[in-house]
């Protein structure tokens, strides 16, 4: 079936490891839209996070925080967040907690952090607010990041909180709570809906544990060559590195029609 919509993940599959966007990759989307093809976006990041990136590539489709949001330009499709009763819960828990450090957190009103040096996440982040949590947030969430000293804590956490998917970066000390119905693949389905196409239509790039779903259950599942294990395991293509352009170059070789001059 031919593709209508292409989805991609940001860092480490269409962005480079410095974090750029090549040119080569920035064309090859312009020709999909010239060729009425949708392009979508899907990252962990927050929208504000990946601001600079909605931008440069101008998406039909944003899928942020993981697949707790989705919007097609202003519009929401897909919306999953924690309930506030939950979010000022488990907050409270992490607070309390002696193995875990920093926490992040990330309502509709912005993002909140109970570090010391904010910035140090770099200029994505540079709208971070500053909260020791003292007082509820009596806010729903669409993500609790924790910085994790002993990798139980978290599981202990995660067990106590069944509406909760825990989400654990390999080589990072730092895990991620969302609801568990907030997935990439969760917002697809709902945006191929909205898009009056089918999943068979959908081609889906990706690297990490968080793009499983789109890459199992979308027509084509696409790994970047640096993908971890279980993503190259399922997808139904493996393409160069995040660093050769292997999004880009795929989509040009399989997708777009060749220009006829």
């Amino acid at each position: 079936k031919k593709i209508k919509l292409i989805i991609t993940d940001l860092d480490r599959t269409l962005l480079r490891t410095d974090k750029s966007i090549s040119n080569y990759s920035l064309d090859v989307i312009r020709r999909c839209k010239d060729q009425g093809i949708y392009i979508a976006i899907a990252t962990a990041r927050s929208e504000q996070a990946a601001a600079n990136y909605i931008k440069l590539i101008n998406p039909d489709i944003v899928i942020s925080n993981g697949g707790a949001l989705a919007k097609c330009k202003d519009e929401v499709i897909y919306k999953c967040m924690l309930s506030a009763q939950v979010s000022d819960s488990l907050i409270k828990d992490c607070v309390m907690s002696s193995n875990i450090g920093e926490i992040t957190v990330e309502t509709e009103s912005g993002y909140y952090s109970n570090s010391e040096e904010i910035n140090k996440f770099g200029e994505d982040y540079t709208h971070a607010k500053y909260n020791d949590y003292s007082k509820s947030l009596k806010c729903m969430t669409y993500k609790i990041t924790v910085e994790v000293f002993e990798s139980k804590a978290a599981e202990e956490l995660a067990s106590k909180y069944p509406q909760c998917s825990i989400l654990t970066y390999v080589g990072e000390d730092w895990c991620r709570f969302a609801h568990r119905e907030a997935t990439k693949i969760n917002a697809i389905n709902e945006i191929v809906k909205y898009l009056n196409i089918s999943l068979e239509e959908v081609a889906a790039f990706g690297d990490d544990i968080n793009d499983l779903g789109m890459i199992k259950h979308c027509g084509q599942g696409i790994a970047v060559s640096n993908a971890i294990e279980e993503i190259l395991e399922c997808a139904s293509h493996i393409t160069g590195s995040n660093d050769e352009d292997g999004v880009a170059t795929f989509i040009s070789e399989k997708f777009l029609e060749k220009d006829e001059n």
